[in-house]
């Protein structure tokens, strides 16, 4: 019975570590000095696909000040991911683990690509990453002051 369990515990590991995944993919990610000034909050959808992987998820992005927090939620809501980046300073926390399709860091760098490219409610964006081997498409939904009142 032991010896079953082993087993099974072994080849669930192994299955895990052959769930498919984008590589990290190199390049810069922009300061949140690029960003526009005052404390925002940004609503997205995003999707990945390439090789194996197509996976997708909801986005909130908060600006406050010079801070910048990104969480991916899953299908099912749960946080699968937050990279909180203040100027060029990153920090990452993949809650899945090895299960996440997509590195925290590529969502962040694609975001601001977004960004960058105007994309605003209700935009779609989609970019095309052949040097990393996926296509990625932004759906915007809103972006709001967290100044203003309500």
């Amino acid at each position: 019975m032991l010896a079953a369990a082993s087993v099974a515990a072994a080849c669930s590991t192994l299955g895990l570590y052959a769930l498919p995944r984008l590589p990290d993919c190199p390049g810069p990610i922009p300061s949140t000095d690029a960003l526009p000034a005052g404390d925002l909050v940004w609503r997205d959808r995003v999707r990945y696909r390439g090789g194996q992987v197509d996976a997708g998820f909801s986005l909130v992005a908060e600006k406050r000040g010079a801070e910048l927090v990104l969480v991916g939620l899953n299908a099912f809501g749960a946080r699968a991911f937050s990279v909180t980046q203040e100027r060029e300073r990153i920090e990452a926390d993949a809650r899945l683990g090895p299960a996440l399709e997509v590195p925290p860091e590529t969502v962040l760098r694609d975001w601001h690509a977004a960004r960058a490219a105007g994309t605003e409610a209700p935009g779609t964006l989609e970019l095309a990453r052949p040097e990393c081997g996926y296509r990625v498409t932004f759906v915007a939904e809103s972006r709001s002051s967290l100044d203003a009142p309500e």
